[in-house]
């Protein structure tokens, strides 16, 4: 059993435990297979937390581990069901991870576009979006029609679409 503290543990796994469970879930046919994998993964990364480096993302961590845990249930139950073969499941895994890491960066760089927005335009991206005020009650708010609101509204997000591709361009994203 690991020396680690399992407070720590506890508190990263129940933060990434749903995104892990559709990783798994992603490579495998059945839910409950899943789960089953889910729950043997849970029960390595624990074996293994302290091998856990700090400061790296415990998702991609965690990941790669249930990638394995995903390789070793297909071995152990192809008798029973078919499976993919093991390369074509590392090439969902491969492809998942990266999609994993591009909707984070997009994230990421989204809320770096929306910061550098003007106030205004910030004001009524966040009212729209975070505050879920419909476009109507919007306009009304800020004493202009629908549609000038929404011509607004369309150029603030081409404004962000721009800023988040160009900052995604800088990664190294296409």
């Amino acid at each position: 059993m690991s020396q680690s503290n399992p407070d720590e543990f506890v508190a990263l796994y129940t933060r990434f435990e749903r995104k892990l469970y559709r990783y798994v879930a992603s490579l495998l046919a059945h839910p409950q297979e899943a789960e089953d994998v889910l729950q043997e993964t849970a029960r390595v990364l624990w074996q293994k937390f302290d091998q856990y480096r700090r400061g790296e993302p415990f998702l991609t961590w965690a990941c790669g581990i249930a990638r394995y845990e995903v390789l070793n249930h297909c071995r152990r139950e192809r008798t029973r069901r078919k499976y993919f073969r093991p390369a074509i499941i590392e090439m969902l895994a491969d492809t998942r991870r990266d999609n994993d890491q591009l909707l984070d960066a997009q994230s990421r760089w989204l809320k770096e576009c929306v910061e550098k927005l003007a106030a205004g335009d910030r004001a009524l991206i966040e009212r729209r979006y975070a505050d879920g005020q419909s476009l109507a009650d919007l306009a009304a708010e800020v004493g202009r029609t629908p549609n000038a609101t929404y011509k607004s509204m369309q150029r603030i997000r081409r404004t962000l679409l721009h800023c988040v591709d160009d900052g995604l361009k800088t990664e190294g994203w296409k």
